[in-house]
């Protein structure tokens, strides 16, 4: 990534933080699986399915 956070990168840690505050604790991977479907490289339904099946339903 550039030194310079891209405004997905911006959204993406105030989300993080937002949900740390609540107490939740995201893994590197649950981010990287945020910002890959922010950056189209993943589908929404791709993205649910990842999760689900790291946490279970």
């Amino acid at each position: 990534m550039s030194p310079v956070l891209s405004e997905k990168e911006k959204a993406l840690n105030s989300a993080v933080a937002s949900v740390e505050m609540e107490g939740y604790k995201l893994s590197t991977e649950d981010k990287r699986l945020c910002m890959d479907m922010l950056d189209g490289k993943l589908s929404k339904a791709a993205f649910i399915k990842a999760l689900l099946e790291r946490y279970g339903a």
